[in-house]
């Protein structure tokens, strides 16, 4: 059986989403993937967020909604994940849009 994780990974991955559960942390491109890929705390709210995220998607049983979702991701992603300096922005970050995903 393959580990749900994996699953997760694959199927972010599948949808064309930003997964960085699945990046390369030899070569990091920016300041938030060095962060994500130096930091265990930071790693570990980024693999909550992609799995609260996986399951948002796969509840959504309607395709125009599961766009509006991936596209709010990306935009999340760049507005207020990538304007982070700090670990501590990072955290506060992955916490809160974790929250908003597994609420709404």
């Amino acid at each position: 059986m393959i580990p749900f994780r994996f699953t997760a990974v694959s199927f972010l991955l599948l949808v064309g989403l930003s997964a960085e559960a699945a990046q390369d942390c030899s070569r990091p491109k920016s300041n938030v993937e060095r962060l994500i890929c130096s930091n265990d705390r930071v790693s570990e709210a980024n693999e909550r967020l992609a799995f609260a995220f996986f399951l948002k998607y796969r509840r959504t049983p309607d395709d125009e909604l599961r766009e509006r979702i991936r596209l709010e991701q990306r935009d999340w992603e760049t507005r207020v994940r990538d304007a982070c300096e700090d670990v501590p922005c990072l955290l506060r970050a992955y916490d809160e849009r974790t929250l908003y995903l597994d609420q709404n």
